[in-house]
């Protein structure tokens, strides 16, 4: 699980040089800015150098030179995440090979990788590269097209498409200008880089359709997908929210809820937690709702319990939200 409180990090367009002049350090900030893992070296450990900020509608960005290396992610350090996100690896240089869901992505310079944070993967980088690495939230990085989050699978967009050459002229002309852009400039230009990404990534998926090379979609029935996790979302501060509820305001069997969770490798009860703590770190940040108190943000999220509350939010922020909290209000 990423120290959450270890790192402070600016919104864009400051670039925050991340601590990562041996293994401990180096893991620590891979953890929190991509997703934690799992850290292997082949023999000689290189002095990696990354920078990295948030972009200002949600997500990071980070810069990486990084030496040969492995990081695995699977489901022991996935458990806690919140919110379901896209890592986008532009390769700037080197090479190497991003696996997961039984697909094989090998990639070098020019190419673009994109998979889901909360599924297990593996990344290899094979020779010494130059990485743009962003974390963007599914939904703004599938913008309208939101209603496929559950058809999500990994892709690779080759150096010789034209949007992803179009992209590589945005990061070399447009975001080392980030810097001189007043803050509504700014949040145009990050949007346009989120919608390249996006293109980007629609591209590759049509190509793999027409070829073969995708698998089938990770759930049949991805309305169903959109209309369960909008139930959940709606009704978090229910106490009782269970499966049996979902089931009958979707008209389908519990059974057929589990199949739902288990086609994206995910359980229903460590799902609606991660929901409600994530609702809770939200609340707890805004300055509109200083005025409630811890236990009252926790009860009207779902939670019967205060004191079982601060250890799960401890567990998945590093932090009480008591401390959580102060240490916002400080920012």
């Amino acid at each position: 699980m990423p120290d959450s409180s270890a790192f402070r990090l600016p919104y864009a367009p400051t670039l925050f040089p991340m601590p990562s002049s041996g293994i401990d350090e180096l893991k620590r900030s891979l953890d929190y800015i991509v997703m934690p893992g799992e850290l292997l070296f082949d023999g000689h450990v290189a002095q990696d150098e990354l920078r990295a900020c948030r972009l200002t509608g949600g997500g990071v960005l980070a810069t990486a030179h990084m030496g040969r290396q492995e990081v695995r992610h699977d489901n022991d350090h996935l458990r806690w995440l919140t919110g379901d996100d896209v890592v986008v690896l532009v390769a700037l240089a080197g090479r190497g090979t991003v696996t997961q869901q039984g697909c094989t992505l090998p990639f070098a310079k020019g190419d673009i990788t994109f998979r889901r944070a909360r599924v297990p993967s593996v990344a290899r980088i094979d020779e010494p590269a130059h990485l743009l690495m962003i974390r963007l939230p599914i939904a703004r990085f599938l913008g309208q097209a939101v209603s496929r989050h559950a058809q999500f699978r990994p892709q690779r967009a080759d150096a010789g498409s034209g949007i992803v050459k179009s992209l590589h002229c945005f990061v070399d002309e447009v975001l080392p200008s980030f810097e001189s852009m007043s803050p509504v400039t700014l949040a145009a230009a990050e949007e346009a880089l989120v919608a390249l990404l996006g293109a980007a990534y629609r591209e590759a998926e049509e190509i793999a359709q027409r070829t073969g090379r995708e698998a089938a979609p990770t759930v049949a029935q991805p309305l169903r997908w959109v209309q369960l996790t909008r139930f959940i979302e709606a009704n978090l501060c229910d106490p009782e929210l269970d499966v049996e509820a979902c089931a009958l305001a979707l008209g389908v069997s519990k059974r057929y809820v589990h199949k739902l969770f288990e086609a994206l490798g995910l359980q229903y009860g460590k799902y609606v937690l991660q929901q409600r703590l994530a609702r809770c770190r939200d609340e707890l940040r805004n300055p509109l709702l200083a005025g409630l108190s811890i236990e009252q943000i926790a009860y009207r999220n779902g939670f019967n319990d205060a004191a079982h509350f601060s250890r799960r939010f401890r567990d998945c922020y590093g932090a009480s939200p008591r401390e959580f909290r102060k240490r916002e209000s400080l920012l």
